[in-house]
């Protein structure tokens, strides 16, 4: 109603970010404001804020802001494509509810095409820059929903540890006002979700780092990697095996959705932990690469159990899928078992 408020909303969500993006001295400027604010919160000390000030002009802190300013453009990605699938299932179906249902699930489903496009983006300056270090922790993160858009404050941590501090902060705190704690803000709030995505982060990392001088000592390890997914493929396999003899037709992935979410995650998990004294980004691509196999091998053996009982082949017009979700599951079951792997000094202080 406030036509005013409605123009500012638009050019702030559409304009200024692409502004942003192509002028190097609005970013500086958008960072000077965000310095100022988080003083005026006591968020942030006069020492970080000169800190931060001092580092501007520095390379990575403008990739770093670019990479903000378009993590910003993705936020009405998923808004636009969740109000388009609605409306074409309408049109086709009438229906009022399953509309409005799959407007709810893309608000709900940890990957969404927002987060797609940021972690697309996020692969994307790794190559260019030939530099998968400095953006390790951002490809992963950008690829899931909302926590997505910590991923470049937190990947700040190594180099710029005064404007990492700030702008996990900075930008977890803002997330959470939405959330109304008896008509306050919520500090409590804001500060469960600031040790959520920095202070846990920052244990992981040191634990890992842990465990990467450790396993420097042990030779890599690839091999596992077929065995893995051969197993795999193989389950997979009898499960279509005894589908096809009782029920005369091959499953969907709507039949056996448990089993495409649990094998693939058990699989990368599994790879990562026979992986010896394999760095840790070639685990996570090693898992990937045994969902892929997975995913091979299973329509593979889809297509000749169906040709053995005649069924009929419509279940396998879904291999693309199947290859996509066998390699993401694989690679987050790599990352959840990396994530939950007990800390290598804890356990030596133990044994003593």
């Amino acid at each position: 109603t406030d036509r005013q408020l409605f123009k500012e909303k638009l050019h702030f969500m559409f304009v200024r970010p692409f502004k942003l993006y192509f002028s190097t001295s609005l970013r500086e400027q958008w960072m000077r404001n965000m310095v100022e604010e988080g003083k005026k919160k006591h968020i942030l000390t006069d020492e970080d804020a000169n800190t931060i000030l001092s580092q501007l002009k520095e390379k990575y802190i403008q990739r770093y802001l670019i990479s903000l300013v378009v993590h910003l453009m993705t936020l009405p990605l998923t808004q636009i494509v969740s109000f388009i699938v609605a409306a074409v299932y309408y049109k086709k179906t009438g229906d009022e509810i399953g509309a409005g249902g799959i407007l709810v699930l893309f608000q709900i489903i940890p990957v969404s095409p927002g987060s797609i496009a940021r972690g697309s983006y996020a692969v994307g300056i790794a190559i260019y820059d030939r530099s998968f270090k400095n953006y390790n922790i951002a490809v992963f993160l950008s690829f899931f929903k909302y926590i997505g858009y910590l991923g470049f404050p937190i990947q700040m941590t190594n180099h710029y540890p005064a404007i990492a501090r700030f702008m996990a902060s900075h930008w977890a705190t803002e997330a959470v006002h939405i959330v109304p704690v008896f008509g306050e803000r919520g500090a409590l709030l804001e500060h469960w979700v600031f040790c959520l995505f920095y202070n846990w982060p920052l244990t992981i990392r040191r634990r890992m780092a842990r465990r990467a001088e450790l396993r420097t000592a042990k030779p890599s390890r690839y091999w596992q990697v077929v065995p893995i997914a051969l197993l795999a493929g193989a389950v997979f396999a009898s499960i279509d095996w005894f589908y096809a003899n009782t029920q005369e037709t091959l499953p969907t992935m709507k039949n056996i959705w448990y089993a495409i979410l649990l094998i693939p995650i058990l699989c990368g998990a599994a790879v990562t932990l026979f992986g010896r004294g394999t760095v840790l980004w070639k685990r996570f691509i090693s898992a990937t690469i045994a969902g892929l196999l997975t995913g091979g091998l299973y329509s593979t053996a889809s297509y000749f159990i169906a040709k053995h009982f005649e069924v009929g082949l419509e279940p396998l017009k879904t291999w693309p899928f199947r290859l996509f979700f066998f390699a993401v599951f694989a690679c987050i079951g790599a990352i959840i078992t990396e994530l939950k792997m007990p800390d290598p000094g804890l356990k030596n202080k133990a044994k003593l």
